[in-house]
């Protein structure tokens, strides 16, 4: 679900092997010296109560709860001192946390299921503000980032900052992915935050991504849909090498279910490009019809397919909330349940293999979240909506060449719209990207420099919520240049 350029269950006794790339800092000592910060008194709070079993059914939801408040409001209350001497510890634990809390999913019921979704969104979001703070890296555009001419994350590890590994990988060696795993990735984009910010919880993921390794030739490759592309087949350097502010990497535990439905769908789309064609994108969204197929439908439809029917991912869905129809049909989704990427994250069918993040665009996908959330909050609270201004109405009228060769392939480059996007994508798809993008030029740059103003001035980063309070105090000002595009 993201435009291009633009799952675990780990048993208690596994938790225990979880690493990072670098030498762990695994088990602590219950008791925790008065200068450990208070994050780690908390990850070590969920390691110690997983181990004792004290997370029960009957208690979970008040438990989860608590941890979702103090997850909330971690980063606010964060001593930037601690960090800067314990931040790899803190990650390394937190994560650890996050692992034993994900080897009780089967046995909680569906509202603590829900629940751990939600705290798993708030323990990244505090792992991302420690991360930004302790490795002090320059905080940059993803647009000024040349992906596939940087090293290839996972690949090339000693390139960037540690990631971790789940039960039984070896992070000294280079990863090997086995057939039928499944990536999940955050894309750094308009397009992403608004797929990571428009369900319920809020996500931060964007995109699946099936993998196949070929059983004979072991050259792995991706099977991945997007929006004017479909269904196609990438080299896995490529995938590894996208636009992706983090990478996700689950492993089913039914391996062999997993390796059949990467082949089946392999094979499925070699046979379709060598008769010439090609699955095309579901701009409808329908999981029901697999003739055409979104990201997360690849995955879906595999499984399903190859179980005939046993297999459903996942195993809880997100919610759409938003109320304003029209909106929801500009981004094709639909009221109600619906899966989203990180939906697979909690379902307990599937092991965390690896787990990786740039923290160089952190504050760059921080934002963008932030501007795409307000956005739906001004909607629903406001009852904004989006106008087309002469940008949109030109994208359009450009879109509607498309079927001209000689005309399309020269409006094509005025348009920036990609001159090999299949002539099926929707006039609304083309003028909603056109849309978001002219919000969010006039929205980014606003949040972007108070951001910095704040940094200089705290040595502190801003909290998601200082940065939607920003976009909202701009808003009151009812700026001229975002009237024009998005307005009550």
């Amino acid at each position: 679900m993201k435009i291009k350029n633009v799952l675990l269950l780990v048993s208690i006794t596994a938790v225990s092997s979880c690493s990072t790339y670098w030498p762990s800092y695994w088990r602590k000592p219950t008791s925790i010296n008065e200068k450990t910060s208070e994050l780690l008194e908390k990850s070590q709070s969920i390691l110690d109560r997983v181990t004792a079993r004290d997370l029960t059914p009957e208690s979970c939801s008040a438990d989860l709860d608590s941890l979702i408040v103090y997850y909330s409001q971690a980063p606010a209350s964060i001593n930037i001192d601690a960090v800067k001497n314990q931040g790899q510890e803190i990650l390394d634990q937190s994560f650890e946390a996050r692992m034993a809390l994900h080897s009780q999913l089967s046995s909680l019921p569906v509202e603590c299921k829900a629940k751990v979704k939600t705290l798993f969104v708030k323990m990244r979001m505090t792992e991302d503000y420690v991360g930004v703070h302790f490795y002090n890296d320059q905080q940059i555009s993803a647009e000024s980032i040349k992906y596939q001419e940087e090293p290839v994350p996972v690949f090339e590890a000693d390139k960037y900052h540690p990631y971790h590994v789940g039960a039984g990988i070896d992070p000294k060696v280079k990863f090997e992915f086995r057939n039928g795993d499944i990536m999940i990735t955050k894309g750094v984009s308009f397009i992403s935050s608004t797929i990571s910010e428009l369900a319920t919880p809020k996500s931060l993921f964007s995109h699946i991504v099936f993998v196949h390794v070929d059983s004979s030739t072991k050259v792995v490759t991706t099977i991945e849909s997007y929006v004017g592309r479909g269904v196609s087949i990438f080299p896995i350097d490529e995938a590894l090498k996208n636009e992706n502010a983090r990478i996700l990497i689950l492993r089913a535990k039914d391996a062999d279910l997993a390796s059949r439905a990467a082949d089946y769908m392999y094979n499925k789309v070699v046979k379709l490009k060598s008769e010439g064609k090609v699955i095309l994108y579901d701009y409808n969204l329908d999981f029901s019809d697999n003739s055409h197929l979104s990201c997360e439908e690849v995955a879906y439809d595999s499984f399903k397919t190859v179980s005939k029917g046993a297999v459903i991912l996942p195993e809880m869905e997100s919610q759409i909330e938003l109320n304003d129809q029209k909106f929801l049909n500009r981004v094709g989704v639909k009221k109600g349940s619906m899966m989203v990427p990180t939906d697979m994250e909690t379902d307990s069918r599937f092991d965390v293999v690896l787990d990786w993040t740039d923290y160089r665009v952190m504050r760059d996908s921080w934002r963008k979240d932030a501007l795409l959330g307000e956005m739906f909050r001004w909607i629903s609270d406001y009852k904004y909506r989006i106008h087309e201004n002469m940008t949109t109405v030109a994208a359009k009228v450009i879109w509607s060449t498309r079927h001209i060769p000689g005309l399309w392939g020269m409006l094509s480059k005025v348009s920036g719209i990609p001159k090999d996007f299949t002539k099926d994508v929707p006039s609304l798809t083309i003028t909603t990207i056109a849309s978001l993008k002219a919000i969010g030029n006039e929205l980014l740059p606003v949040v972007t420099s108070a951001d910095q103003e704040f940094y200089a001035s705290t040595g502190k980063w801003m909290t998601k919520e200082e940065l939607s309070k920003t976009l909202d105090e701009y808003r009151k000002t009812n700026p001229k240049k975002l009237r024009k595009v998005f307005r009550p």
